[in-house]
């Protein structure tokens, strides 16, 4: 296998099974390890993020604008380090939506994002590597 066929894609979740319908809010990320030259995938592991613990109050599903798009809090800082900590060996996230400055940050490190949604992320995967492969 050619070393640039192998790549990793993450996907949020809360359950490492299931799509979560809001990225930052995320528990984890279900990575996959994906042979594009055999459209195979070789391993799929779900990493847990480490700060977690406060998303200001909000329950799942609750989406808020924040009032300054340019400004970012330190809390929400922390979040967004965290992430990027937790994923930042990957070369695609696939995801239901991000925030613009997500998207920035991980554009800038040479990350694709793709948003998409599907409940069961295996689906998203296999469309990923029909589109992708090398056969």
């Amino acid at each position: 296998m050619d070393q640039g066929s192998l790549i990793k894609i993450a996907v949020p979740s809360d359950d490492g099974e299931t799509m979560s319908d809001h990225f930052g809010r995320s528990l984890g990320f279900i990575v996959y390890y994906v042979d594009l030259s055999n459209s195979k995938v070789i391993n799929k592991e779900f990493r847990k993020r480490k700060y977690t613990e406060d998303f200001h109050g909000h329950h799942y599903g609750y989406h808020h604008e924040h009032e300054d798009e340019s400004v970012t809090s330190p809390e929400e800082a922390k979040k967004h380090i965290d992430i990027l900590n937790t994923i930042k060996d990957v070369d695609v996230i696939i995801t239901a939506g991000m925030g613009p400055r997500m998207i920035s940050a991980f554009r800038s490190l040479n990350k694709a994002v793709i948003i998409a949604y599907d409940a069961n992320p295996d689906n998203l995967i296999n469309e990923y590597i029909k589109q992708y492969s090398n056969v």
